[in-house]
């Protein structure tokens, strides 16, 4: 009795590595391109009437994962990278909202590319509601 085993070949050494990393190039570039679609869509800091942007021109505009961060291990799936899970916030809110002093809720099943609402916290950590959007930059009482 003869046992076949060359289709069992031990794969090459670092292939595995190789293959990770070409796995990873082509996850950071598909969260790259949605990242370009959201710039693209909001075009400017999506806080209403930001503060922050009034005050200080010329930000640097960061996307933000608004409705789940990404996450220490990343996002493997790009579920959490999809352009309406995400908006272009400033540097400063940005951080705000991933400290939780910010949250930001999607009103229609488009989301973050569709009307949202905006609440804030205060000095008590009560949370009240600053704006909400009829449609994305057009709110409700302007």
């Amino acid at each position: 009795m003869t046992t076949d085993f060359g289709s069992l070949k031990k794969p090459t050494r670092g292939s595995f590595l190789i293959e990770r990393k070409g796995r990873s190039k082509d996850r950071v570039a598909a969260e790259d391109a949605q990242k370009a679609l959201v710039r693209k869509r909001d075009g400017r800091c999506r806080y209403p009437h930001c503060p922050v942007c009034r005050a200080h021109k010329k930000l640097r505009l960061e996307v933000a994962h608004v409705l789940q961060a990404k996450g220490m291990s990343g996002d493997r799936t790009l579920e959490r990278s999809a352009a309406d899970r995400m908006m272009l916030l400033d540097v400063f809110t940005h951080g705000r909202q991933e400290q939780h002093l910010i949250e930001i809720v999607p009103l229609t099943d488009r989301g973050t590319a569709g009307a949202c609402e905006f609440w804030n916290t205060d000095e008590q950590g009560q949370k009240y509601l600053v704006a909400r959007e009829l449609a994305p930059f057009v709110y409700e009482r302007d």
